[in-house]
């Protein structure tokens, strides 16, 4: 689905395109063209292809994708858990730290 979008959306842009009126800039040169936009689209076209052929005839690097998928769906939860707990205690420990703030100056004059 991603390829034909990205394909119909590079034949709208080039109606568009070919439809322009030279204004008080010049003609837009859209930069879709330039970076290959459709080239986008048939990637993913080919690789929706070769996801489906894998799948109806499964090989063994097609089996340890699959492993390595169940991998990794089980740090993924662990990972957030870690970035979560860690986050909790940052804020917590900033607003602990507020009634011991001091200026610079402050500071400078107790370590002499």
């Amino acid at each position: 689905m991603i390829g034909i979008f990205h394909v119909f959306m590079w034949y709208f842009l080039l109606v568009l395109y070919k439809g322009q009126i030279k204004g008080a800039f010049g003609i837009y040169e859209p930069v879709t063209y330039k970076t290959g936009c459709t080239l986008w689209g048939i990637f993913f076209i080919i690789a929706g292809v070769f996801i489906i052929g894998v799948t109806k005839y499964p090989t063994r690097s097609g089996k340890l994708g699959r492993e390595v998928s169940h991998i990794l769906l089980f740090f993924y939860p662990l990972e957030f858990s870690v970035a979560l707990t860690y986050s909790i205690c940052s804020c917590s420990n900033l607003f602990r730290r507020q009634s011991d703030l001091t200026s610079v100056a402050e500071e400078a004059e107790n370590t002499f």
